[in-house]
């Protein structure tokens, strides 16, 4: 009896230990839908100028065989409906990003590099210049010095110019978040940020423009499935990343962060929306209510949802 009850107090002990192990950030705010931005397509990871009145994002399909970025302005009456930017349709065109000075819309796309042929997903980081939220030019290739075997999916921008960006390779299990630092006019050679797990996927870095804070995906213990996570930065120092919490984290994954202009409005993909039948009119059954349904919210694909982070802190 003693050997057992000596056994149930270390249990108690490793699990509050663990407990202690594994902080959740305590936001004050909840995730609620974005209502401009869920359409009942497969919408994520907006970014907005400067002035806040023009958003981009992307679309694309169930498979993520086809994406493209969409635009939409904010007019008194609310958010225009979203139409194609003049680039996009015929590759693979996903994660806009609109530079800290609003001058450049950034974007991942696996359009073939001039001179070169076509290579399924083989995705590059391109910009267009605007003028206020006027595209002005064609798609320019950006050159990172990348070391053998990286393959970014997803770069983010500072305010300095430091680009972040996840990626697999073929030395590392997983994926991990790196970052060229932007100096003297040009990109440093690429550093896994220290916090990443060995046998971890850390997906999809966003940045505060001051780079004191930066929020991903991973499938980190202590989480459910992908979770997103923050790492605080003291001095050039990461700390150790910590869960976002309830408020955000669901068992099931979430994905595709993206952060307002003044990094205090947390945007993300999930799916938390319960599917409904359809109600009809004067209760007879028409075709028209079924498809406001399966065309809907709540018809089983993720929706993006945003949340108050003005008080996150370390």
């Amino acid at each position: 009896m003693k050997k057992i009850f000596i056994t149930c107090c270390l249990v108690i002990a490793y699990a509050a230990s663990y407990a202690q192990a594994s902080p959740t950030i305590q936001l004050r705010d909840s995730a609620r839908i974005a209502s401009e931005l869920s359409t009942g397509d497969v919408d994520f990871r907006p970014t907005f100028t400067p002035e806040g009145t023009t958003m981009y994002f992307s679309k694309a399909t169930i498979n993520w065989g086809y994406s493209a970025i969409f635009y939409s302005e904010k007019k008194a009456s609310g958010w225009t409906s979203p139409e194609a930017v003049n680039f996009t349709g015929i590759y693979r065109d996903t994660d806009p990003l609109v530079s800290a000075d609003g001058k450049r819309l950034y974007f991942g796309s696996d359009r073939p590099l001039d001179g070169k042929p076509y290579k399924d997903y083989d995705y590059h980081f391109y910009y267009v210049e605007l003028n206020g939220s006027k595209i002005v030019s064609a798609p320019v290739l950006v050159n990172f010095p990348l070391t053998g075997g990286l393959q970014p999916s997803h770069y983010f921008f500072a305010a300095n110019g430091n680009a972040y960006f996840s990626s697999s390779d073929s030395t590392q299990q997983g994926s991990h978040i790196y970052m060229c630092e932007f100096k003297n006019g040009s990109y440093q050679p690429p550093v896994m940020l220290l916090f990443n797990g060995k046998q971890v996927r850390a997906l999809d870095p966003v940045v505060a423009n001051d780079e004191h804070f930066i929020i991903f995906l991973a499938n980190q213990p202590g989480g459910g499935g992908l979770d997103l996570w923050v790492a605080f930065n003291s001095g050039g120092a990461w700390s150790d990343p910590v869960n976002m919490g309830n408020k955000i984290n669901t068992k099931g994954n979430e994905g595709s962060p993206g952060l307002s202009r003044d990094n205090k409005t947390l945007y993300f993909s999930s799916f938390r929306e319960t599917t409904s039948r359809p109600t009809y009119k004067d209760g007879k059954i028409g075709t028209k209510a079924i498809l406001d349904v399966f065309h809907s919210t709540k018809n089983g694909l993720n929706n993006v949802y945003q949340i108050d982070i003005s008080d996150l802190k370390q």
